[in-house]
């Protein structure tokens, strides 16, 4: 009866939700769950309402409960992993995404591109958070060390007293170590701007950095979704050779895959390619 009744809750929520209720949507969900806490689908029903209420606190705790549940529920992971980039909790949220990416392919679910796109997500909001402590690293040891050469200055100075050709070759070198400093910092600052992505790191389809590449039998190296994708659209066969190619005959590029990781580790940017 208790499993009934909370399927009821449950089709009362779902309405809710479509309609865009979800506070409403979360109280069915709720009292499904008090009926059957043992069904992880309430509570990433809910984990969802709570996410497009930006409530990532419970999101994290209802997703949490579903894969105890159900350590194979993809949509738990997805979830998730949202709602641990919003937490700023960038490394956990990788590993989340990755664990749901794998069970994605596995149980082909529909929305893989989504959960690719929430990998990038997490890889450049990572990487803008060290960027943006490097920078103010950075502009902390530029005033430091600015502030030890205007104290060598000014040590200088003094013993200059009235010596007003040495007082001007002071301020003349002291100047010049300055301006040199400057520029030291504003070249690692340039070095770090250029940024380009190696050829070999993009698909071949969608153009964008990959995540998990795969040799196809004629030796050309892909992203696995892009090119499932592909032979949705257009049957069995390599998009390059027009040769045929299945899902089964697919080979992961594992030294490639290393490579894009190292490379987005210092480069999280290209994240957002």
């Amino acid at each position: 009866m208790g499993k009934d009744e909370a399927e009821a809750y449950k089709k009362a929520g779902n309405k809710l939700f479509a309609e865009h209720r979800y506070e409403d949507a979360i109280k069915e969900y709720s009292t499904a769950i008090i009926k059957d806490p043992e069904e992880r689908i309430y509570y990433t029903n809910r984990a969802l309402c709570y996410s497009k209420l930006e409530q990532y606190d419970n999101v994290i705790s209802d997703t949490r409960k579903a894969i105890d549940l159900d350590p194979t529920t993809v949509k738990a992971y997805y979830l998730l992993g949202q709602a641990l980039i919003e937490k700023k909790q960038h490394t956990e949220a990788l590993s989340k995404l990755n664990t749901g990416y794998e069970l994605a392919i596995q149980q082909r679910v529909k929305y893989v591109n989504d959960i690719l796109q929430a990998l990038l997500t997490a890889r450049k909001r990572k990487w803008d958070d060290q960027e943006a402590a490097r920078l103010e690293r950075e502009s902390s040891l530029l005033q430091y060390v600015k502030g030890l050469v205007e104290a060598d200055r000014q040590r200088q100075l003094q013993i200059a007293g009235d010596d007003e050709e040495k007082i001007d070759e002071i301020n003349y070198l002291t100047d010049e170590q300055e301006t040199k400093i400057q520029k030291v910092f504003e070249q690692s600052k340039e070095n770090l701007m250029r940024r380009e992505i190696p050829d070999a790191y993009l698909d071949k389809i969608s153009f964008n950095i990959m995540h998990d590449p795969v040799f196809t039998p004629d030796g050309f190296t892909y992203e696995r979704q892009s090119l499932i994708d592909h032979f949705a659209r257009n049957g069995n066969v390599d998009p390059i050779t027009g040769r045929p190619c299945a899902e089964k005959d697919l080979i992961p590029n594992r030294s490639l895959k290393e490579a894009i990781e190292d490379f987005l580790k210092e480069n999280g940017w290209a994240a957002d390619y």
